[in-house]
């Protein structure tokens, strides 16, 4: 008995250690997580005296909204306002394809459901490679068009077994019962599949949309009008160069540049507090393999 009681007070010892060492380890991942972007938030709001010689602020010295209002009066924006609509479009269409072609797949009785999951499967190992893909996208004549950002990308093989898989776990019982209630294969997605599966697509929704917003190869592949330029073409631009899209002949400073990075990060923090407590639960269940 005493052995017994030996045991379990060392193992106590090692799981309270354990613990103790695994939340050091997580702070010092968050710390060196959450400094840049701290850098990067209080730059935006410094004034240019105070960003001169490439000084890495963590304390602010000083608060303006200049710099924001700079970027609100520039090209700047343009190149947000067509980020934001490849964003939006291109999520809503991925997932008016996703989720009916997900419940569709997760149908037992469909036919030569199990080779479509193999050739979809094989699309996460191979690729066409980029020439092929640019002769596709020519051909279809979608060059110098933000389309060649969304039609291409309407779905994911990832997020198409994820969401398959979630739907698989969904009780045949509830399907049945919708369907004695006299309701199609649309009305049961809408009406039981989709509410149910709610936690999965709020993830899924997330990962299209960041996805299409930080769409960048693409995009400097493809578009060759400067008035259809991503935020992130435009981004990438300011950063190597000391003059951007504002027209005022000066040296753009970094609190310039952290004000145009914020811009580009707002949309996902703003979205990502409304899924977040979807999002785990999304991802465990929707990995379980049928």
């Amino acid at each position: 008995m005493a052995k017994k009681q030996s045991t379990a007070i060392r193992e106590s010892n090692a799981r309270k250690i354990f613990r103790v060492v695994n939340g050091l380890f997580l702070a010092l991942v968050c710390i060196v997580v959450v400094i840049p972007i701290w850098n990067v938030v209080v730059t935006s709001f410094a004034q240019d005296k105070d960003v001169m010689g490439g000084v890495y602020l963590l304390i602010p010295k000083s608060f303006t909204l200049k710099n924001y209002l700079k970027i609100f009066n520039s090209g700047y924006m343009r190149g947000f306002y067509n980020s934001m609509f490849i964003a939006v479009a291109g999520t809503a269409i991925a997932m008016m394809i996703t989720v009916p072609l997900g419940y569709a797949l997760a149908q037992k009785k469909l036919m030569g459901r199990k080779i479509i999951m193999r050739l979809i499967s094989i699309t996460l190992v191979f690729d066409a490679g980029i020439m092929p893909f640019y002769i596709l996208i020519k051909t279809l004549g979608l060059i110098d068009s933000r389309w060649s950002l969304i039609l291409p990308f309407a779905v994911s093989s990832f997020n198409l077994i994820i969401v398959k898989n979630f739907m698989t776990s969904i009780p045949e019982s509830l399907i049945e019962a919708a369907e004695l209630d006299g309701c199609n294969d649309l009305m049961t997605l809408v009406k039981v599949v989709i509410p149910l599966s709610v936690p999965i697509l709020s993830a899924v929704t997330l990962f299209y949309f960041v996805s299409f917003w930080n769409r960048y190869t693409e995009a400097v592949m493809f578009i060759n009008n400067s008035a259809k330029y991503t935020l992130q073409v435009m981004l990438r631009a300011l950063v190597f160069q000391s003059d951007g899209s504002l027209g005022e002949g000066n040296i753009v400073y970094d609190n310039m540049k952290m004000a145009v990075m914020v811009l580009g990060m707002l949309p996902v923090l703003v979205i990502y507090p409304f899924v977040q407590k979807y999002f785990v639960s999304g991802l465990m269940l929707g990995g379980v393999k049928e």
